[in-house]
């Protein structure tokens, strides 16, 4: 794989950055106004130029606010995920700066001196851009969630902010309703800022692409314990060791239920949540609130349900592995027959199967809610339709687990 992702601004070419991802090396200046100048020439055309495909390789222009051009040229990635890369590197830069710092660009180095808290985002994207679900934020299900959101609310009132959340490892456990009814891109690029940043601890002004643009809140993250954090926007008051004190004092009575919570850490369900022998891993999406669960740590098959297992079959693969094919099930199967079969706003009740020698996987579309299960080649196909609605209705069904 590789990536090269460049900013510019649109009247003049002059480069902003450029960034690279794997095994190809540095473009030359001359390369990149090059680039620049056949997006130019089609714009004075009146023509569109979004993409031209090469021997093994796509190269991606596009414009925004008629100031600042990106271009992406990547091999072995999708043009999907291209576009994605290059529309949250954008969103990225509204995140940081505000759309009125990308609307007029007065002086240029002031503008990169103005970027840099934008620079460790776009690497931790192009770090990801592999493995994320760009559509949906990770999130962690876990029994003590319901509890948990019982004083997020009320701590939400405390503060004076509609927008918190609970992290368990960088990953939300639960949030008000304030947090959920943000745009999927603001939600996205706050718990991106999470993980690129260095520490836990944050109070970063920041602009929400979608909900505001133009005026910044302060992203407040707080560690509560050693992977547990309270994180919430906030306008300029109160000051941020005001609210450390304030979350220390609030949350010290349930401590207990925080470090129950993080435990769930790495599998990412409750251990009351029994899965069937075959089951090798799941990837949960609701796309109401636009969030998803990948299982970890789910044990192989043992030999009672399928027999002795073979040296390099998928049971004995990594969690790692295992994840990466459910995530290439959902893209090329799933995501894409959603975009197909929509009625409307609506996308019709949709299964989807795939089999190999090592490993078979089943989808169901159930209203909201999408469940995608990794299973050993050795469940007999027909099951697995029992098997995932099975799992579905046990994940979603506990009243003490946030969904």
């Amino acid at each position: 794989m590789s990536i090269h992702l460049m900013c510019l601004t649109s009247d003049g070419g002059v480069p902003i950055y450029s960034k690279k991802r794997g095994d190809s090396e540095n473009l030359p200046f001359s390369t990149i106004a090059s680039l620049n100048g056949v997006h130019m020439f089609c714009k004075s055309q009146g023509v569109d130029l979004p993409i031209t495909y090469l021997e093994d390789s796509m190269i991606m222009w596009k414009e925004f606010e008629g100031t600042i051009v990106m271009i992406g040229i990547a091999r072995d990635i999708t043009e999907k995920t291209l576009r994605h890369l290059l529309d949250y590197s954008y969103q990225a830069m509204v995140f940081c700066v505000g759309i009125q710092s990308i609307k007029k660009i007065k002086n240029i180095d002031r503008f990169k001196r103005e970027l840099k808290n934008y620079y460790p985002l776009i690497d931790q994207l192009l770090e990801v851009v592999e493995s994320d679900l760009f559509r949906y934020v990770d999130c962690v299900l876990c029994s003590e969630s319901m509890g948990m959101l019982t004083k997020l609310n009320e701590f939400s009132i405390q503060i004076g902010s509609p927008f918190c959340a609970i992290m368990v490892r960088q990953r939300i456990a639960c949030g008000t309703e304030g947090w959920w009814d943000l745009d999927v891109i603001d939600r996205k690029l706050l718990m991106l800022l999470l993980n690129a940043s260095s520490t836990v601890q944050q109070d970063v002004p920041v602009y929400l692409p979608k909900k505001s643009p133009s005026i910044a809140y302060r992203f407040i993250s707080i560690p509560l314990t050693q992977g547990v954090s309270i994180c919430a926007l906030c306008g300029a008051e109160p000051k941020y060791d005001v609210l450390q004190g304030l979350s220390q004092q609030f949350w010290m009575s349930e401590l207990d239920m925080l470090i129950a919570a993080e435990q769930k850490y790495p599998k990412s369900f409750p251990p009351t949540v029994e899965l069937d022998a075959h089951i090798l891993g799941f990837l949960l999406l609701n796309r109401e609130h636009a969030k998803y669960v990948m299982s970890r740590g789910v044990p192989a098959l043992n030999n009672a349900a399928g027999g002795k297992l073979r040296s390099g079959t998928i049971a004995g693969s990594s969690s790692a592995h295992r994840l990466d094919i459910l995530r290439s099930f959902f893209h090329q199967s799933v995501d894409v027959m959603e975009d197909t079969l929509r009625e409307g706003d609506r996308v019709m009740n949709l299964e989807q199967y795939w089999c190999s020698d090592y490993h078979k996987c089943h989808a169901l579309i159930e209203g909201g809610n999408v469940l995608c299960v990794l299973y050993t080649a050795a469940i007999p196909t027909h099951i697995m339709r029992i098997v995932t609605q099975k799992t579905l209705n046990t994940l979603i069904s506990d009243k003490d687990v946030c969904w």
